[in-house]
């Protein structure tokens, strides 16, 4: 995919947290797994001066939400990342399957593909082990 479009994007997804989240935060770290038919995306991100990070389903519960404008925040999310896929395939690229995406507070990025066959693998199993893994 070429540079600039996964730039626009990514730039596209941070504005998107960064409007969800209702707090200053230091770090976002979010999952992404998409495949013909299926995708998730969930995400946590540590508040400013907080070691717990706050899972991104939590939100709603935590303060006055604006819930249909959250709830189509989440849905250009998981736009974002099907488009992301959908470009990897159209171009003929090895297709992902899941992905990390890092943000932290001064706009530094970093993403972690993954490409592995996880279809067959639950989905409690395969948040447990992204959390075991990035959440420490």
């Amino acid at each position: 995919m070429k540079t600039k479009q996964m730039e626009t994007l990514f730039q596209k997804v941070a504005n998107i947290l960064v409007e969800m989240i209702p707090e200053e935060w230091e770090k976002i770290l979010l999952y992404a797994e998409v495949r013909e038919g299926f995708s998730q995306v969930f995400f946590y991100y540590y508040p400013v001066n907080q070691e717990q990070p706050v899972y991104s389903l939590d939100i709603v519960d935590m303060v006055y939400i604006d819930k249909p404008l959250h709830r189509k925040l989440k849905q250009e999310l998981y736009d974002c990342f099907e488009e992301l896929w959908n470009k990897f395939m159209v171009q003929e690229q090895e297709l992902w399957t899941n992905l990390t995406y890092i943000l932290d507070d001064m706009g530094r990025t970093k993403l972690n593909y993954g490409y592995d066959d996880i279809s067959e693998i639950n989905p409690d199993e395969k948040q447990n082990r992204w959390e075991a893994e990035y959440l420490k």
